[in-house]
């Protein structure tokens, strides 16, 4: 269990939650950048690093989204200003932006694996797109960290926060059913 402040962040606080979950994208990030620096020096360690990164982000990453566009935004939608309203949209916009670049990077990641040695170019166009992922990601979690989670609160009663956390958890147990079939 993730603990911020006095507040545990499990699936049945699902705002707590997903500001952990920013937390943990943030290590991913953090070490989709150092593995950069050793693509060169330590090939095999930094692509297996990236790899567990990605695998994380493909996973974990996609729930996050889903939970923020499929469980928390549509409960919040009739209960905002135009201008609340507007900043959902950025925030979506945003996630497609962060998918866009997130999916070169994967691209860059496949040719990587297939170089040896890894070319200069390949090393830059993979720093240059995690710079700008990171760079992105981090400016839109910061956000929600400061207005979309203290919005959410304010607009989201305890009944709306109990089918968040269901729909969240459902969302999980699918995957592990999928996962066992």
């Amino acid at each position: 269990m993730i603990q911020i402040g006095q507040t545990h962040a499990t699936i049945d606080t699902p705002i707590e939650h997903l500001m952990a979950c920013h937390r943990r994208i943030e290590e991913r990030l953090e070490t989709l950048e150092r593995a950069g620096a050793h693509l060169t020096d330590d090939r095999a360690a930094a692509l297996d690093a990236i790899r567990k990164s990605i695998a994380f982000l493909d996973s974990s990453g996609v729930l996050h989204t889903r939970d923020e566009e499929e469980s928390v935004f549509p409960r919040m939608r009739p209960r905002l200003s135009e201008v609340q309203f507007r900043y959902l949209e950025t925030l979506e916009e945003q996630h497609r932006a962060v998918e866009e670049v997130y999916g070169e990077l994967k691209q860059a990641l496949a040719a990587m694996s297939a170089a040896d040695p890894i070319p200069d170019h390949l090393r830059a166009t993979y720093t240059r797109l995690v710079a700008r992922m990171a760079k992105m990601y981090r400016l839109h979690m910061e956000s929600e960290d400061e207005l979309l989670m203290r919005l959410a609160r304010n607009v989201l009663d305890a009944d709306q926060i109990k089918a968040i956390s269901q729909e969240m958890t459902g969302r999980r147990q699918q995957i592990i059913a999928t996962k066992e079939s």
